[in-house]
């Protein structure tokens, strides 16, 4: 039971991680304007390397599970 406990949340992390992505690049497509009325970062969507550092904290944490 531990390894289903396991994979069901690892899949709910990768699910968020999906809904996250999804919507960073909904509002990147807003124009600028309103990404700054919204308070969005100035520095526009993260980068790349920021998904895969963040992809790579989830493994660890579900390894280390």
């Amino acid at each position: 039971m531990h390894f289903q406990a396991s994979l069901t949340e690892y899949m709910r992390r990768r699910a968020a991680l999906w809904r996250r992505r999804r919507t960073e690049r909904f509002i990147s497509s807003l124009p600028t304007e309103i990404q700054k009325d919204i308070g969005w970062p100035s520095g526009g969507a993260p980068t790349r390397a920021a998904h895969r550092a963040l992809h790579a904290d989830l493994e660890a944490r579900w390894q280390r599970s």
